[in-house]
């Protein structure tokens, strides 16, 4: 039987991905020296963040350097919106940093620590399934993939040359730097701040969605626990002041969890929001950009990259469906329950649990659109028109 899963493993991944960028949510103890090395990578990548990101905005800006290439708008429309995501979940992680930090800790109290309640509470169904790390573990490698590729690629074809052969000095991203990216330490230094910002953008894009999807799948754990508690309990008339207390438990349990449901649609639904535009124009982009690459290096990587996006999202949008069915999960609990067996009294209390537990649950971009797995559907939709339309156009 598999050992039951920690509150840290369920957070594991998504505080990995900002404590590799040089930031830790948790501010974990480590001596003065690593303090520094730690902190200065992160100045580091936040500093290659902005550089890079206000290259983009203004060769955006700069429209005209951009016309007359279909080919060369998509790819700097894809860095501009990819960047500007990052940008958007970054600013948002980071003003809701504290909220966030506390939501964790409440949920982490509220965790089952003794390994007998883990099973009762049956924390690992709720756990990153296997074909969800599967998703996030490929994503990884894809970025990783197309971080390493450019230069890897320059190396390859000088090596075949024997040396004779020019270095074609490939970099991560066609930004325009500020200074000679074509000599050797002007490359050096470009790949640097190319691949601390490509890492920056990649580690926040998911770092955010697995923050999400944690505490998400953190809330539906206990309300999945409190339907089971609901389904097996068996009232007695003769016992109607314990019966009732015990229900009066589960209202209170329920009501904490609204609250907390609250919490994270505070901490994330601005960043979902920004999120459901950005992943329609980075899909759209990316599949256009891979079918007029080809069948070539680059045309293949943003088509794995493409697959990988949408996957991410399908993955986001499926934690969000698991909250909203787990919520409703718990009104059925009620209805099914030997609610019949108890007192008067007990069958009016469960009445109230039954109309407030109707109302699901729901990750909500500020109101704009539901997370779910209808949302997914919509978001394909909405990319494949897009794709359509700009392709039509273009090819005019």
């Amino acid at each position: 039987m598999e050992k039951p899963r920690s509150y840290e493993d369920f957070i594991f991944m998504a505080n990995l991905m900002f404590k590799t960028l040089g930031y830790d949510l948790f501010h974990t103890p480590r001596s003065r020296w690593r303090y520094l090395l730690v902190r200065g990578y992160f100045v580091l990548c936040t500093i290659s963040n902005f550089y890079e990101a206000s290259l983009v905005t203004t060769r955006i800006i700069e429209w005209e350097s951009l016309t007359g290439s279909p080919s060369k708008i998509m790819r700097q429309g894809l860095h501009f919106f990819y960047m500007l995501s990052a940008q958007l979940k970054f600013v948002a992680f980071m003003i809701n940093r504290k909220r966030l930090l506390q939501l964790s800790n409440h949920l982490k109290e509220l965790y089952p620590h003794k390994e007998q309640n883990q099973r009762k509470y049956e924390v690992n169904r709720y756990y990153l399934s296997r074909s969800t790390r599967y998703v996030l573990y490929v994503y990884y490698i894809v970025m990783v993939v197309m971080a390493l590729g450019p230069l890897v690629q320059s190396c390859i074809m000088y090596l075949i040359g024997f040396g004779k052969a020019e270095f074609t000095y490939k970099r991560i991203f066609p930004t325009r730097l500020t200074f000679d990216s074509r000599k050797p330490l002007g490359y050096v230094l470009a790949y640097v701040i190319d691949f601390t910002y490509s890492q920056f953008i990649v580690n926040v894009t998911l770092g955010t969605d697995l923050w999400m999807m944690c505490v998400s799948s953190q809330i539906s754990m206990h309300l999945g626990y409190l339907a089971n508690m609901l389904t097996s309990f068996r009232p007695n008339p003769e016992t109607e002041q314990q019966d009732c207390y015990f229900l009066a438990s589960i209202v209170k349990r329920h009501q904490l969890l609204i609250r907390l449901q609250k919490d994270v649609n505070y901490v994330f639904g601005l960043l979902l929001a920004c999120n459901l535009f950005t992943t329609s124009c980075l899909l759209c982009c990316m599949a256009y950009y891979g079918v007029v690459e080809g069948f070539n290096w680059e045309g293949i990587s943003y088509m794995m990259l493409f697959v990988s996006v949408a996957a991410q999202f399908y993955v986001v949008s499926s934690h969000g469906q698991m909250l909203i069915d787990w919520s409703t999960n718990l009104a059925n609990a009620a209805y099914e329950s030997k609610w019949y067996e108890g007192s008067l009294r007990y069958k009016k209390d469960i009445l109230i649990l039954m109309a407030q537990a109707q109302r699901p649950l729901e990750i909500s971009a500020r109101g704009i659109i539901i997370i779910s797995l209808d949302t997914f559907k919509i978001l394909m939709t909405i990319t494949y028109r897009f794709f359509a339309v700009i392709r039509q156009t273009v090819e005019k």
